[in-house]
């Protein structure tokens, strides 16, 4: 080696860059000018030799081999300011030219650093993890990962032999990040992060931001822009004008399992299907169990052959609404994940208290402003990305309460001696602030099983503004209900204590089926469904079905039900019914929009009620029977008199029972019962429900009815009169008898 470049080298840090110990490669790999001379030098692990073309130049440049581990360098006299490649010989004789990844700037600009910092850049999708990209007219893939507390990051894949010192990353120690910008690279390729620690330790780890990952091998994979064409614009302008308070709700949920057709491909065939199912059975939306724990990542091998964007476009060319199930709470404790990032729990809190989380794994700790951005910038990267209208978070209960699951010695206490998690209640307002006012016309929703208040009270008045939660109490106490039988039924309306404290969804969930069936995972999935272990014979099994999803859609609140739970012909109709019948969703969340009929159980079985709109016309009768007897003639005291007319009932012949309903409208009789001033006397079946649409009296009927009150209170009024007349006569006979007697005596 010439006497002058050996001077020229560094060789302390050329030392950390062969060790894998360097920090900041940029400082001496890569072109810098020193004294009269420009020093080149690379690392290539895998290179025979390596010769160095400047732009311009028909003068090549045999660079020399400054350590054997594979440091090549040359000065070369002048400050030489234009591009150069490397002629790189591999040691398995193949031969390629390649950019210098440590020349290219790949720094933030100054508000995105300034965003970053504060946690406020909420796209932070955009610019972290792996993107393609065209620098200096190079393309490439542009690298960054968080990690400030590493001593050296580097990138590794299949384009370096998975060498952690092949290419070792850039440090901003004003940001924390990592950065690399290495040239040739395209979309395919697996990669990770080789992350090491003060200490010496190394770890491999997956991009945080990666955007999707080969579930078989573990490792992160470069995406293309897809540059997928939309067909949505005019569902996402017409979205814009629901209003969620008092909209049609009812949610289909799907499953994983739905794609997997063995060897087949997720086809248009089988997508458009699905959607015709959806839109003809008349659901709103779809909730998709897409996500993993990977946050930014879609499992390839599920959808590699098929754009989870143009499932979404197909179910809106439908007017079906997208929701995403989505994990904002929790990491899990792989050591190929989150857990201690870069030696230290970035992403959780130090105190071992505050991020243990008693079901899952680890907390996020949602007072370091990265956190918050990185969670932030998840929800609007499937918004943005995937035009999704809306997601389901669930679980914050294991986070919003700081003792939740845990023993008072493992509670870590807030700032004022509470046991709520202050940073946990702040991030989840801010999520659901930002994300209604970025996009108008989504749903934001939740499962909650700690008695939180006010998840879905708007954040101006100090809720958390989530637009719905789940009614966990009804579905467990429903479940409940059905595994004795005909007993307790109480459990059915105990849930009207509470209706209207939050906005519900009711649901027959994927965990609901699971739960149903005692958490044997096995069981449901191999088809198990949610009435298999109810308390009733194998022939009244579908009657407690149709009764169920009857009962669910007349109840107050939102629907939601998992795949395979429903029945097509009558869940056609129940949704019809649920959407052209405003007394079952305009007044969902007001209290006006419900009265009982019959609440107690009075050994029958049977509970009534009415549902209301603001139109008093448009109230339905709703009559359950959950009891095995059939009722001919069953009289029920009733609020308003009138006349009702059969539109429904779970068991007529069309969903599979045998019951006919009666053909005429049904009028109130004028007799007192139950409390009320008049009665309603109508057949019901067996384990069932039905409904009455009501219509009251017109003025003619109301003035026909009161001249027959009025004729009959005459009527009774001469009656009384006759009598009375002769009790006076009897009385005056009495009293004649009495004279005459005593006449005759004196």
């Amino acid at each position: 080696m010439k006497d002058k470049l050996y001077k020229m080298m560094s060789w302390p840090q050329i030392e950390a860059i062969v060790y894998g110990e360097e920090g900041n490669p940029q400082t001496i790999l890569g072109r810098h000018n020193i004294s009269a001379y420009t020093l080149y030098q690379t690392f290539i692990p895998t290179a025979e030799s390596v010769v160095l073309h400047i732009e311009g130049q028909k003068k090549t440049y045999n660079m020399e081999m400054a350590d054997e581990a594979g440091f090549f360098a040359i000065a070369i006299v002048g400050k030489e300011p234009r591009d150069y490649t490397y002629e790189v010989v591999y040691k398995d004789g193949s031969i390629k030219m390649i950019h210098d990844p440590y020349i290219f700037d790949v720094s933030l600009d100054k508000d995105q650093r300034k965003n970053w910092n504060k946690g406020t850049s909420f796209d932070s999708y955009r610019f972290m993890g792996a993107h393609e990209a065209v620098i200096d007219g190079i393309s490439g893939v542009v690298f960054r990962v968080w990690a400030p507390n590493a001593i050296r990051v580097s990138v590794i894949g299949d384009f370096n032999d998975w060498d952690g010192h092949a290419h070792p990353m850039m440090f901003d120690e004003e940001t924390g990040i990592y950065s690399l910008f290495i040239p040739e690279l395209k979309a395919g390729n697996r990669y990770m992060y080789e992350v090491c620690v003060k200490g010496g330790e190394c770890s491999v780890k997956m991009d945080p931001y990666a955007r999707s990952f080969d579930e078989g091998a573990e490792v992160g994979m470069i995406t293309a822009s897809d540059n997928y064409e939309w067909n949505d614009k005019t569902y996402l302008k017409n979205r814009k004008d629901i209003d969620i308070s008092d909209a049609v709700i009812n949610i289909f949920e799907l499953d994983n399992s739905l794609w997997e057709t063995g060897n087949e491909d997720i086809t248009d065939a089988n997508v458009n299907e699905l959607c015709d199912y959806v839109n003809d059975i008349g659901y709103t939306h779809v909730l998709l169990n897409v996500r993993t724990d990977r946050f930014y990542c879609i499992n390839t091998t599920l959808y590699e052959n098929y754009s989870l964007k143009k499932i979404i476009d197909s179910f809106h060319s439908k007017g079906i609404g997208v929701l995403l199930r989505i994990n904002l709470c929790f990491f899990d404790q792989s050591e190929n994940g989150l857990k201690t990032f870069d030696g230290t729990y970035l992403y959780g809190h130090l105190d071992d208290r505050k991020r243990y989380n008693a079901m899952f794994g680890y907390n996020f700790n949602y007072g370091r402003e990265q956190v918050r951005d990185f969670l932030m910038s998840n929800v609007i990267y499937w918004f943005d990305e995937f035009h999704i209208d809306g997601i389901h978070v669930d679980e914050i209960s294991t986070v919003l309460f700081l003792n939740y699951g845990k023993n008072d010695n493992e509670t870590a206490y807030n700032m004022y001696g509470g046991i709520e998690n202050l940073e946990a209640i702040d991030f989840f307002k801010c999520m659901n602030t930002n994300i209604h006012k970025l996009y108008k016309g989504v749903l934001t929703t939740t499962k909650e099983t700690g008695m939180f208040p006010n998840v879905t009270t708007s954040v101006a008045n100090n809720g958390l503004g989530f637009d719905l939660i789940w009614d966990n109490g009804f579905g467990d106490d429903y479940m409940d209900f059905l595994r004795k039988g005909d007993t307790d039924i109480h459990k059915l309306t105990d849930s009207m204590a509470y209706a209207y404290s939050e906005n519900y969804i009711l649901t027959i969930s994927k965990e609901d089926v699971i739960s149903a069936n005692d958490f044997d995972y096995e069981r449901v999935s191999e088809g198990a469904g949610y009435f298999d272990y109810v308390a009733y014979e194998d022939n009244m099994k579908m009657a407690v079905k149709r009764a169920t999803l009857s009962f669910f859609c007349a109840h107050p609140g939102k629907k939601l039900i998992y795949i395979g739970q429903d029945e097509k012909n009558l869940s056609s109709r129940l949704n019809d019914l649920y959407k052209t019948l405003p007394a079952f969703h305009a007044l969902d969340r007001y209290k006006e929009g419900f009265e009982w009929v019959r609440s107690i159980d009075n050994g029958t079985g049977v509970i009534a009620f009415m549902r209301k709109s603001e139109v008093f016309r448009e109230c339905i009768l709703v009559v359950c029977n959950f009891s095995l007897e059939d009722y001919k003639d069953y009289k029920l005291g009733m609020p308003y008199e009138g006349k009702y007319k059969a539109i429904f009932n779970s068991e007529e012949k069309s969903y599979g029972g045998n019951f006919k309903l009666p053909a005429k409208m049904i009028d109130t009789v004028d007799e007192e019962y139950d409390g009320k001033e008049c009665t309603l006397t109508i057949p019901i079946p067996a384990m069932s429900v039905s409904y009455y649409a009501y219509s009251p009296y017109s003025e003619d009927e109301f003035l026909k009815i009161a001249a027959r009150k009025a004729a009959k209170i005459k009527k009774e009024l001469e009656k009384e009169a006759e009598r009375r007349a002769k009790e006076l006569e009897k009385e005056a006979l009495r009293k004649a008898r009495e004279y005459n007697s005593l006449t005759k005596s004196s």
